[in-house]
Order: C-alpha cells, then structure tokens, then sequence
C-alpha cells in the first residue's frame, strides 16, 4: 500500500506492507510520527469528521466536528447523523451536540459561537 503521510509538511511518501510474521511493515517515514501514521492507515484507518447541522429557527447551518477520529468505515453513519440532526441556539464553541455519534464513542461538538 503507497501512503502519503499528513502528520507533518513533509509529505513523506510511505510504502507500508504485512510482513512474514504478520507484523507491519513501513518504509519512507522521515520521522516517527510518520511510522505510526503508516501503521494506523493499515490496520485501522481513522479519521475526524467536519459537517453541519441545522439550526432550529435559522438559515445558517452549525459547523460541527467528530471530538475524536472514528473509524473509516463508519464516517458515512456520522455523515448520516448530521443529516438528521437539528440543533436550538444558543451554541457555544465545544458544546457537545451528539453524545456517542452513530455507536462510535465521539461526540460531535460545535466549532462556532451562535447566539
């Protein structure tokens, strides 16, 4: 599998694959940031999820965020989770708005201050 890792402005171009013994195998890493990134990829992609919700009474929709990164596989279940999701205002910056998003254990939380 051919990477390109995003941890850091390198850009380092990763070549990660399954060893003999089962174990991962990562080459062009310039740093050990890039060695577990290559890791993680492999074996249990993740990611943080950025969408909007809707605002109960307002045109302007809330932008949220996943609180942590979820599964690959599941960013279309929180995706859908947004769609169906409305929201009242007051909102603050870091206020939760769904707790444990589509069984995932990350919450999604708010990026802008509505009032």
């Amino acid at each position: 599998m051919e990477l390109i890792c995003v941890n850091c402005p390198r850009g380092c171009r990763l070549s990660v694959e399954k060893g003999e013994n089962g174990e991962v195998k990562v080459s062009g890493y310039g740093c050990p940031r890039g060695l577990k990134y290559g890791e993680t990829e492999f074996l249990d992609p993740v990611r943080t999820v950025t969408g909007l919700v809707r605002l109960a009474g307002m045109r302007r929709p809330l932008p949220v965020k996943t609180s942590e990164p979820v599964p690959k596989a599941r960013m279309y279940d929180v995706l859908a989770v947004m769609r169906q999701t409305t929201t009242r205002p007051p909102v603050s910056i870091g206020d939760t708005i769904v707790e444990n998003v589509a069984g995932t254990g990350a919450s999604l939380v708010a990026t802008a201050n509505i009032v």
